[in-house]
């Protein structure tokens, strides 16, 4: 996370230096047949999240039309609702249970969801779904989260001056029973009529469309739901400073491990490259302005094997864990905690030993916080992701640095930093995870002798060559980063960025598992535009 601006980090040199990609299971390439159209960004999340796949050969088939079944596990898997009741369904067509849809259709029947589907004791899961009964279900299902009386007036004439609002061409063809749960589902947006203003009730429901619903879907039951905001003061971010205002907590990178000889290590607040800068005065009191909690960041990489050694010299850490005591009594800063960044441990030997070194530390606090930051465990299995989330109060994923020169992989793919965020989840309580999300660049450079490489530019500089004539950008999917090209003398580029559009894309992963909070890698690289996302989407 605290990484120098001029160099490579470790998983960027890890993964470019490879012959090949790491096998991740997630689904990284863009379907054939999508294109940015109205539908991309809700097939694309929905994809990544694992709520919708392919049809086959890298397709997506979005015209294809969808069953009752296929529906209804789409729509009950992605807003991961299960089943209320240990009875069974008295359907004489969904009697057995090892069937692939059987669960979600069970969840939805034991919440009265689909009895208007059933007739004659039968669900019949294989017929086409309408666009009448989509919007049945899902009126239904957000009728339920209101009150008694408030169901009773929308049932009893809210609708009716709805309906009398939409002036659907087509409304007569639209089912009287189903009418109040209908118009529901269209006064929240969830399905509205087509351009010549017909609702199309007995129309079959595409897959594209049924992509939008459920996002629809996903982001009403989400629209309360907010994230801590959490922020990265390092590295001339005193130009942001002012953005503390929307974060509730921040993390100051002053501090690295010293560790130079064997049996003795310190906390070095001055002399490293994150270091207490001067005028600090000024950082700390705009976060105690904005009372937002401090956390002291201490950084260390595993460059000629230093974090390796350091965790098998226990003297050494015993200084170390004395060194952070002694900083915290004489607290001038008034840090309310301890934030470990130690990158780089590769081998999944050295696990119990970083354990070890945790426990010792957070017993030394006396009360204060501490919280660990985490890389992709896919590259990095030194990190013990269900001990170090008993031991920690927070846990920051770094779900980025995916970087790979050969395949053109770029840092922070939204299908990859769902597939970490998932990893992660089987450990870890959500409450205790911090999705990490760095603003950075990769640029892949195509020479006109055909060689290429990859470089990091600084942010400034990417915002300067996109707005510059001859620059391509468009937002880019699966990935929903943005992507820059344009050529010069020195031959052919292409940039991968993050901007506001991927980092709400990465908040809205964060809100939809139900997570702690985002953090943001630093505060100095984010631009106004950012920092509005930010505040849209956290509790500050």
């Amino acid at each position: 996370m605290l990484k120098k601006i001029a160099l490579f980090s470790m998983g960027i040199m890890l993964c470019a230096g490879s012959s090949s990609t790491m096998a991740y299971s997630a689904q990284t390439k863009a379907f054939s047949d999508v294109s940015n159209d109205w539908a991309a960004s809700s097939i694309y999340k929905l994809s990544a999240v694992g709520v919708i796949s392919g049809m086959g050969k890298g397709t997506f088939k979005g015209d294809a039309v969808l069953t009752r079944e296929a529906f209804i596990k789409m729509l009950m898997a992605s807003l991961q609702i299960g089943s209320t009741s240990a009875k069974s369904m008295k359907l004489q067509d969904m009697q057995d249970p090892k069937r692939w849809s059987y669960p979600y259709i069970k969840s939805a029947y034991d919440q009265d969801l689909i009895n208007f589907m059933i007739k004659d004791n039968r669900f019949k899961p294989t017929q086409e779904i309408t666009r009448e009964e989509v919007a049945v279900l899902t009126g239904r299902m957000l009728l339920q989260e209101l009150d008694e009386q408030e169901q009773d007036t929308w049932s009893n004439s809210g609708w009716k001056a709805e309906a009398n609002k939409r002036k659907f061409k087509d409304a007569t063809q639209i089912d009287t029973s189903y009418q109040a749960d209908l118009y529901y589902s269209a006064q929240l947006g969830m399905m509205v009529g087509d351009e010549a203003g017909r609702f199309r009730p007995k129309a079959s429901l595409t897959r594209k469309e049924a992509a939008v619903i459920i996002e629809r879907m996903i982001n009403e039951r989400m629209k309360e739901t907010e994230v801590a905001g959490i922020g990265y003061y390092a590295i001339e971010s005193f130009k942001q400073a002012q953005q503390m205002q929307f974060m509730n907590e921040v993390k100051f990178g002053w501090s690295e491990l010293s560790y130079k000889a064997d049996g003795t290590a310190s906390l070095d607040l001055n002399s490293s490259f994150y270091s207490v800068p001067k005028g600090w005065e000024s950082a700390i009191q705009v976060a105690d302005q904005y009372q937002v909690q401090k956390e002291l960041s201490v950084f260390s990489d595993n460059k000629d094997q230093k974090l390796s050694k350091f965790l098998k010299d226990l003297p050494a850490q015993k200084a170390f864990i004395q060194s952070v005591q002694d900083t915290m009594k004489n607290n001038t800063y008034g840090f309310t905690g301890i934030s470990i960044d130690f990158e780089g441990l590769l081998n999944a030997s050295e696990r119990s030993a970083f354990v070890d070194f945790l426990k010792a530390l957070s017993q030394s606090l006396d009360g204060l916080t501490l919280s660990v930051a985490v890389p992709p465990t896919e590259w990095y299995k030194g990190y013990d992701l269900r001990q170090i989330g008993q031991i920690a109060d927070q846990v920051i994923v770094m779900a980025y640095d995916y970087t790979h020169l050969e395949s053109n992989l770029p840092s922070a793919p939204l299908p990859l930093v769902n597939e970490t965020i998932q990893i992660v989840l089987k450990d870890i309580p959500k409450e205790k995870i911090v999705l990490g999300i760095s603003k950075q660049a990769n640029q892949w450079i195509t020479r006109k002798d055909g060689t290429v490489t990859l470089e990091n530019p600084a942010i400034k500089l990417v915002e300067e060559r996109a707005a510059k004539s001859g620059s391509k950008t468009a937002f880019s999917y699966p990935y929903f980063l943005e992507k820059i090209t344009f050529e010069d003398d020195r031959g052919s580029h292409v940039i991968w960025y993050e901007d506001e559009r991927s980092i709400e894309a990465k908040i809205w992963l964060a809100k939809y598992y139900g997570l702690h909070g985002v953090s943001l890698w630093y505060m100095g690289n984010y631009t106004t535009a950012d920092y509005e996302v930010l505040k849209r989407n956290t509790s500050k």
